[in-house]
């Protein structure tokens, strides 16, 4: 299967690809490096039959999760 990832600057769509995926654990993993890679931007995800986005970006997480 394919998923195509957006990386997004605030509405701004900065880079599209696609990746391949033969399981949903798989895509999550690939949605999660992605978001590492990308760290200061959006990540969105789209498949034939789900959308996968987060709230914050990754570095954003990272920051939150070191204040607590």
């Amino acid at each position: 299967m394919k998923a195509q990832f957006k990386v997004l600057d605030g509405q701004e769509v900065i880079k599209v690809y696609e990746m391949e995926f033969n399981h949903v654990k798989e895509l999550n993993e690939l949605f999660q490096e992605a978001r590492k890679v990308w760290g200061e931007y959006m990540v969105e995800v789209d498949t034939d039959y789900m959308t996968m986005s987060s709230s914050h970006t990754y570095a954003e997480e990272v920051k939150m999760s070191l204040a607590s």
